[in-house]
């Protein structure tokens, strides 16, 4: 039988792998439609002052809501919370710039939310699994 802290480690350890990939595959959807969008707009003359803003909205958001998800999963939740209202507020800066160079703001926002939602969401389950696991053993 696995012990507990043995079997918690196990799951974090597997859900650090899981959430690289999803970071990884959002990245991947994002720069796809960054780089459609773009292709579409390249006829038309824009700000290159708004695209940088743009690109460090972007990145200030994958860095604070990764980095945020990471100290929830050690369960720092206010340090936690701090960095995923940061992430917040600079995708909706990221979102701003955007529909000022012509993207559709709904694809972004579907892909935030469910960038958020899958990392969250896959924290939220495996607290489940752990509690569920723990519950039975005694």
């Amino acid at each position: 039988m696995v012990s507990d802290r043995a079997f918690v480690s196990r799951n974090i350890a597997v859900l650090r792998e899981a959430q690289a990939a999803l970071n990884v595959a959002f990245g991947a959807i994002l720069s796809a439609y960054v780089g459609v969008s773009l292709s579409e707009i390249d006829n038309h003359p824009f700000d290159h002052h708004v695209l940088a803003r743009f690109f460090i909205g972007i990145a200030v958001f994958i860095l604070c809501l990764c980095v945020g998800n990471s100290v929830i999963m050690r369960a720092e939740f206010r340090l936690g919370a701090m960095f995923l209202i940061f992430s917040a507020v600079a995708g909706y800066c990221a979102h701003h710039e955007a529909l000022r160079l012509g993207f559709e703001g709904a694809i972004l926002r579907i892909l935030a939310a469910s960038w958020v939602v899958s990392l969250l969401g896959s924290n939220a389950v495996l607290t489940a699994i752990n509690y569920i696991h723990h519950r039975n053993r005694t």
